[in-house]
């Protein structure tokens, strides 16, 4: 209960750095000795000191020796990288001989996950992680909603990939009543190659942000009628087309190749550190299983229309990796259920088993 009380203390620090330190993460640190807080600091503008060494230097002028003290991070520890622009506070913390560190989360951020963890276990300290770990996910990420639509027996499209259309028009209106509550609208470009859609609100125009590694859009796409769009890509993809919709302007945010896929957590930090508060994923298949598959949503709202398409080569509306055991299933604990036109709607707030 200790542990938890200094967490949410923690939490409440982090929150301070909003609007300062985009395109870095929210993050804090809190120091306790005998059950005191001796030190705490928060990470307050990009390109400055992190928490933990703001910390560290507040901490070193109360203490002649950090010997039994603990040391709560809402984020893991950085490690050295390319292009890092500040030192790796995981040195600093071992230098500093704290023996124990309370992390609420890994870093998403591919160049960090895991390895600072495994620096300060390496050295010798006590690590424990996943202390009020979604509420930590939730500083820096949109809430993510993700809506699917699909037939009774569990089909997006047909094995021909033709899925106009699966549900009523009272359905398809009322998604577009759904868009006007979030910020931002996100399909893949499956989506967007066979469907070619608007992305309309009915009363507001969200972001639409299209994910496309190697941006294979047309130029044409109706998705790119104005500016209020983002091509989520990699470095795969050919710089004379990046440069044609940087000229556009058309923002594009670009992630390295050898992640092999858009990284879903960096790109939420990097929505949410841009103001995006709430995000609506619209597809296709292995969009939504990417996102059940790293447990990155807090509802699922899910159209199903009275019609059966059948066959083991039509496309399932969740793909991904799955899971392999039953006991790891996700469990919704109070869907509601209604009728819209000819379809049910399924709305699913709260789930069991949600973490990875």
């Amino acid at each position: 209960m200790k542990d938890e009380k200094f967490m949410k203390r923690a939490l409440e620090l982090a929150k301070r750095g909003r609007n300062a330190v985009s395109p870095n993460p929210l993050v804090s640190a809190v120091l306790v000795k005998n059950g005191r807080i001796i030190a705490e600091d928060w990470h307050r503008k990009f390109g400055e000191a992190h928490a933990e060494v703001n910390l560290l230097r507040r901490a070193a002028k109360k203490l002649h020796s950090f010997s039994g003290c603990i040391l709560y991070l809402t984020l893991e520890p950085c490690v050295e990288f390319p292009g890092k622009k500040t030192p790796a506070c995981v040195n600093q913390i071992i230098e500093s001989g704290i023996k124990r560190v309370v992390i609420a989360m890994k870093d998403p951020n591919p160049e960090v996950s895991g390895r600072g963890i495994k620096a300060l276990k390496k050295a010798g300290i006590k690590v424990s992680t996943g202390l009020l770990q979604q509420e930590a996910a939730k500083l820096n990420m949109p809430f993510v909603t993700l809506k699917i639509a699909m037939t009774l027996d569990g089909k997006i499209a047909t094995k021909t990939g033709d899925s106009k259309w699966i549900t009523s028009e009272k359905s398809r209106r009322y998604v577009k009543s759904l868009r006007d509550e979030h910020d931002a609208v996100l399909v893949g470009i499956n989506t967007i190659l066979r469907d070619n859609p608007e992305l309309k609100g009915r009363r507001k125009q969200p972001l639409r942000i299209i994910l496309d590694s190697h941006l294979h859009i047309s130029r044409n796409a109706k998705v790119l009628r104005d500016s209020n769009v983002l091509l989520v890509t990699t470095d795969r993809a050919p710089k004379s087309k990046l440069d044609y919709f940087l000229k556009r302007k058309i923002a594009c945010k670009v992630f390295p190749s050898r992640l092999k896929k858009i990284p879903l957590s960096p790109l939420l930090r990097f929505l949410g550190a841009s103001g995006i508060n709430s995000l609506f994923v619209e597809g296709g298949s292995e969009i939504f299983g990417s996102f059940i598959d790293a447990r990155l949503f807090g509802r699922v709202i899910l159209f199903i229309a009275p019609k059966i398409i059948g066959g083991r080569d039509a496309k399932p509306a969740v793909g991904g990796e799955g899971i392999a055991l039953l006991k790891k299933a996700i469990h919704i604990s109070r869907p509601t259920l209604r009728k819209i036109g000819s379809d049910f709607l399924l709305d699913c707030f709260e789930f069991v088993n949600v973490k990875k």
